[in-house]
């Protein structure tokens, strides 16, 4: 009867695959506060965009006041700043995705590993397996040919 194929590490294999799993969803966490950045950024670029040809507009007809002005400018620097502290929150981000893709390679790489040493430790252990059937065939064989050759001679 063969006995069947248990790998000592297979806990390390459930440790590995929980990491890189883990490394996949803060990858994904990162990779989603990115595209909302990237869309702040360009709302507020287009809102920028709108209010200066608002501004250009007035100041064509006439209509603008001094307040006016000076509020479109208050208005216009503070976004200017906004979209100073996004593009840096965007840089930084992109740091850290970077840092995360090398966390998710590293995990899956790992993961790898460990799969490989189970196949290999499960070949050797298959072989092993059929070498002793084999041994145990022979003994068989040998052992029925003894029998076979001393019922002959009796």
């Amino acid at each position: 009867m063969a006995t069947r194929f248990h790998f000592r590490l297979e806990f390390l294999i459930k440790l590995r695959a929980r990491r890189e799993e883990e490394a996949r969803l803060r990858l994904a966490r990162r990779l989603a506060s990115i595209r909302d950045l990237l869309e702040e950024i360009e709302e507020t670029q287009a809102l920028r965009a709108s209010l200066t040809s608002e501004l250009a507009e007035k100041m064509k007809t006439g209509r603008l006041e001094v307040a006016l002005l000076k509020l479109y400018r208050d208005y216009d620097q503070k976004q200017v700043r906004d979209l100073n502290r996004l593009h840096e929150f965007l840089r930084l981000s992109r740091k850290e995705e970077a840092k995360e893709r090398a966390a998710l390679i590293k995990a899956s790489v790992d993961l790898k590993i460990m799969e490989k040493l189970k196949e290999k430790k499960k070949d050797e252990f298959m072989a092993l397996q059929a070498a002793q059937e084999q041994k145990e065939m022979e003994e068989l064989a040998a052992l029925a040919r003894a029998r076979g050759s001393l019922a002959g001679s009796l």
